[in-house]
């Protein structure tokens, strides 16, 4: 109505992290800053490809949060999340959820969450949606049923950077984060998460 032109960024709908960084080279065409979004681009799909011989490590990685609905939220077993904690080196603890909605997140109830998750190596809460979980005792406060969780008995809970959705300039990093959590690297190393204690 207004003769605005308006422009629709659907990167975050891409199932693979790579897909999404690429949105970089559109901008770079729009901007006539193609060569630099090109460089862009191949520096960021140069951390992927350091991991590509990796072999999986088999560990498990629920990665979540809790709605204010009280449900859990995990990601959509196709998304561009979960095919990064596959490129770590670990495994989707939801990967064999089943969801036909086409969307990125997925609430189940707390009693499909613990099925699942119990026995995950790794818990990572995504505060980038819900950054009320700072320490251990916040997710606690969430539900009191995670003490008996594998992960949180074993000090594997982890929080995401409040940032990490609207860093797409480097989001491929979380693929490395994935890595150095389930080989025990250094956690300063790390980009997008921080140990909870």
């Amino acid at each position: 109505m207004l003769d605005i032109p308006v422009f629709i960024d659907r990167s975050s709908y891409e199932s693979q992290p790579l897909g999404r960084t690429e949105w970089i080279k559109l901008y770079g065409a729009m901007l006539d800053k193609e060569e630099e979004a090109a460089n862009f681009f191949a520096n960021q799909a140069s951390v992927v490809e350091n991991l590509k011989d990796f072999q999986n490590t088999e560990k498990t990685v629920a990665f979540f949060y809790i709605n204010t609905s009280g449900a859990a939220v995990v990601r959509n077993p196709e998304d561009y999340i979960s095919n990064m904690i596959e490129l770590g080196g670990a495994r989707n603890a939801f990967r064999d959820l089943q969801d036909d909605s086409g969307k990125t997140s997925v609430p189940i109830t707390m009693e499909q969450f613990y099925d699942t998750a119990e026995d995950a190596d790794y818990l990572i809460y995504n505060a980038s949606i819900d950054s009320t979980v700072k320490t251990l005792d916040d997710l606690l406060a969430k539900d009191s049923m995670f003490a008996d969780y594998k992960a949180v008995k074993e000090g594997n809970v982890w929080t995401t950077e409040k940032s990490m959705y609207q860093a797409t300039d480097k989001i491929a990093q979380f693929t490395n984060d994935i890595n150095l959590l389930v080989t025990g690297g250094d956690p300063d190393q790390m980009v997008f998460l921080r140990k909870l204690s």
